[in-house]
């Protein structure tokens, strides 16, 4: 080998390790000295001069995770009991035009029926930014039908709550699906008399902080795959995942939807036999502060059902 190209190797490196001992606030490293002792290295020698590689080079480099594109609205909306079959035929009569003026971004209705407030049912939208949202909006407010439907169902409703959740990416790449599958299933068109789904909304409170909502996600990317493995019998599929960004904050949120109320059981009695699972939920449990999970069934004109 040249010695020329023995310097360039050297250079490489240098400039490797350079951008390592620089690295942004998303690593969990603080300082250099931090660095070189969290790696395992080895040494080469290269015409008299010790070159030092690891294998933290690989994955400390590796391409980023990916981005989440917009965002999803979790709206709630608590209804008396004696008004529920009525306020959601209303919703129902009108379901298409809330498709057009949300631009397809209506992606999911579901009434509570097992675990949570019964009379407390969910929408879920997603939008590009909040500018898109606020011209999603501004069109509602000028169209007349939408003020009319407005009219009728508002004095249903008890109580509303807006929460705004940002996807969890890094977990549902880990999941096989691409960032905003739950927005694109939502566009396709399905067949209205297909029958619908149990659709299980499992939520987590972690403790405050920056770091726990980054953590779960990482940890969820680690043990998911092996939760999934475990279904042998395909009964669940998962839909989305996302953290709050506005509303009731570090809350991580899960929908999985299977094809009745019994095989949530049985999925959930396999992924105890899966040991990277179950390590994952040993280390998310100390940082959970509150766990909801509420069984849903889908509005009839529910997109994702």
């Amino acid at each position: 080998e040249s010695s020329s190209a023995r310097v360039d190797d050297i250079i490489i490196t240098m400039r490797s390790l350079r951008r390592l001992t620089n690295l942004s606030a998303s690593s969990s490293l603080t300082t250099p000295t931090s660095f070189y002792k969290s790696c395992s290295w080895n040494n080469t020698n290269a015409g008299g001069v010790t070159l030092l590689s690891s294998s933290r080079l690989m994955t400390t480099t590796s391409s980023p995770p990916p981005s989440p594109k917009g965002f999803y609205e979790l709206r709630r909306y608590k209804i008396p009991p004696a008004k529920r079959a009525e306020y959601i035929k209303l919703c129902e009569e009108s379901s298409q035009l809330r498709k057009k003026l949300t631009q397809n971004g209506f992606c999911g209705f579901y009434v509570p029926e097992v675990g949570s407030e019964l009379n407390t049912v969910t929408h879920v939208y997603h939008y590009e930014d909040y500018d898109h949202r606020d011209k999603v909006r501004s069109d509602m407010r000028k169209n007349e039908e939408w003020q009319n439907f407005l009219r009728k169902s508002l004095g249903m409703v008890e109580e509303q709550t807006s929460e705004v959740y940002i996807e969890a990416a890094v977990a549902t790449k880990s999941a096989g699906l691409h960032v905003n599958s739950f927005k694109e299933k939502a566009s396709k068109d399905e067949d209205s008399n297909a029958s619908s789904s149990i659709f299980e909304i499992r939520t987590y409170t972690l403790q405050l902080g920056y770091n726990p909502i980054p953590k779960m996600q990482n940890l969820y990317a680690e043990g998911l795959p092996s939760k999934i493995a475990s279904d042998t019998e395909k009964l669940s599929e998962l839909v989305w995942i996302g953290y709050a960004d506005v509303g009731d904050l570090n809350k991580f949120v899960e929908i999985w939807k299977y094809p009745s109320y019994q095989s949530h059981i049985k999925v959930r009695e396999a992924a105890r036999t899966a040991d990277a699972w179950r390590e994952t939920i040993g280390k998310i449990a100390p940082m959970v502060t509150h766990f909801n999970t509420t069984l849903c069934s889908a509005a009839p004109f529910s997109p994702v059902k």
